[in-house]
């Protein structure tokens, strides 16, 4: 899961990390090895566009195998959702899983995704990335970036067998990586786009418009590969292919995947009828005034499987399906995008001073990525009235003495809102859930002495997963399905390995990244001989 592990992950993991490790790399300094200026670049054999996992992963296999490469990079820095967010890559059958007897191999994996997608997927794809997997694991290794075998970061996941292999010394390694592709003559341009590509009159590619630090400029090639990261940075195609209203979706994918790799391949023919896909990854509750706004109590709040209300006044989910990430952001994004938490006095008081043998979803996450011991208990939280008045003052949540005034703060139905909780409070009066068959355990907390609060919860997504139509060679293909010769997709930019959702294989989409360009660099330079 490419980031589930994405940015929560990454920012509770590398905030104290970051100044200390990332301003000594040579990547962070105004001048290093590899980067060059556009005076410098006019041909080379294969361009590639976005530096992040696959971009990274194409350019170093094309270059090992003998052609010249240059590799894109539209922000300052290289890495992408690969490094900035994703802590590590899904793989089925490494030298790691066999040292400890791991019985899962590439049958299981595949059989899991096609089922998962209800085979409305490209079952060569998903075969070549999953048979691949293992040894771009030792591949990572040789070139500087080492894994390890973790355990599995859900809770639902603890009986599946181990698949995430853990980024060890993320940043520096990434550096070797880049270091690696320089030394053999590889070239870097920073502060670069792909603006469009250009064929020549026998319909071949032969070149890239890019723009370099505001400037336009050419560079002829015999290929391109588009790996960019999709579009979640552009908000007028996210508007345009979301199911639910932008507004509250909550992106937390890379800023700069704005699409450019996308529309490039659509104007020289790709196919692009399965794009709109979205890496819904659990849900979460923002400020729409303070983007900065953050409280550890109300995160773990929404991290467990507490009274959830939709846009309807009803219930919509058993909300355990908190704990499974893809799961949980599927039936959010189902729900129109958001859903409220509602909480009422005697909850808070209870939590005020005392802990709640419940887990909180993101803990296994953190602490077993950090080797941390997990505690699964939630609380006290001493501050928690203060907080939620503070969530109150940054439009993150409503409060109300009675739940028919709640109702009208949420322009609810308040005889919907009251039904609901009368149905709820009675499920957790007979320990049963009759709706949706809820766990009696959580069954602890009715909802009925006020003030009572609402928080809410907005759809999260990682990324956009797809757009591109590829065969098995990430080669890119028309709308009749023929290949247009030497034009590739990888990454978030290409369809096929997933149906309408991101699956729940923990590394899945980071482990496409990486495999994907893989694939696309070594079949880039199988066709240029």
């Amino acid at each position: 899961m490419y980031q589930l592990l994405l940015f929560i992950i990454g920012d509770f993991l590398n905030k104290l990390a970051f100044k200390k490790v990332f301003c000594s790399l040579p990547m962070f300094k105004k001048s290093h090895s590899g980067v060059k200026t556009m005076m410098e670049v006019n041909y080379t054999d294969i361009v590639i566009v976005g530096a992040g996992a696959s971009g990274i992963a194409a350019a170093l296999t094309a270059i090992e195998k003998g052609c010249r490469v240059v590799l894109l990079e539209k922000g300052d820095k290289f890495g992408g959702a690969g490094m900035f967010g994703a802590q590590g890559l899904f793989a089925v059958n490494s030298q790691q899983q066999k040292a400890k007897n791991i019985n899962y191999t590439v049958s299981d994996a595949f059989h899991e995704l096609l089922e998962y997608t209800h085979y409305r997927s490209n079952a060569k794809i998903t075969k070549k990335i999953l048979n691949k997997s293992a040894e771009t694991i030792e591949w990572l290794a040789s070139n500087g970036l080492e894994t390890e075998l973790v355990n599995n970061t859900q809770e639902p996941h603890q009986k599946h067998a181990e698949v995430y292999h853990q980024y060890i010394d993320k940043y520096n390694g990434f550096q070797r990586l880049m270091d690696n592709f320089v030394s053999q003559g590889g070239i870097l341009l920073t502060e670069t786009s792909g603006l469009s590509i250009i064929k020549d009159n026998t319909d071949q590619i032969s070149g890239i418009r890019i723009s370099h630090k505001g400037i336009p400029s050419t560079i002829n090639c015999k290929a391109v590969i588009c790996a960019d990261g999709g579009f979640i940075g552009n908000q007028e195609m996210v508007a345009k292919y979301s199911a639910i209203d932008p507004d509250v979706l909550h992106s937390m994918g890379e800023r700069k995947a704005t699409g450019d790799g996308i529309k490039m391949l659509e104007q020289i023919g790709g196919d692009t009828r399965h794009i709109g896909v979205f890496e819904n990854h659990a849900a979460t509750v923002t400020s729409p005034i303070n983007s900065k706004w953050h409280q550890n109590s109300l995160f773990t709040l929404t991290n467990v499987p507490l009274l959830w209300i939709d846009k309807h006044a009803t219930r919509f989910v058993n909300e355990e399906i908190v704990y499974d990430f893809a799961l949980w952001g599927n039936a959010t994004y189902a729900a129109s995008g958001y859903y409220y938490i509602i909480i009422d006095q005697a909850l808070i008081s209870h939590l005020e001073k005392q802990q709640l043998n419940w887990t909180d979803a993101f803990e296994r996450t953190f602490k077993t990525l950090s080797h941390e011991p997990i505690s699964h208990k939630i609380g006290p939280f001493p501050t928690l009235r203060n907080d939620l008045t503070d969530a109150v003052k940054n439009k993150a949540a409503w409060t109300a003495k009675t739940l028919d005034e709640l109702a009208i703060q949420l322009t609810l139905d308040p005889n919907k809102l009251n039904a609901a909780i009368k149905q709820y409070n009675k499920s957790v009066e007979h320990k049963k859930d009759t709706l949706f068959y809820k766990n009696s355990k959580f069954l602890s907390f009715k909802v009925e002495q006020g003030p009572f609060y609402a928080l809410k919860a907005r759809s999260t997504s990682l990324g956009t997963i797809g757009g591109i139509e590829t065969n098995e060679n990430m080669e890119v293909l028309d709308q009749k399905g023929n290949i247009i010769k030497r034009a590739y997709a990888t990454g978030n930019n290409a369809s096929g390995m997933y149906d309408t959702s991101y699956p729940t294989l923990e590394g899945i989409s980071c482990a496409f990244a990486w495999n994907s360009g893989r694939i696309a660099g070594a079949a880039a330079v199988e066709a240029l001989n």
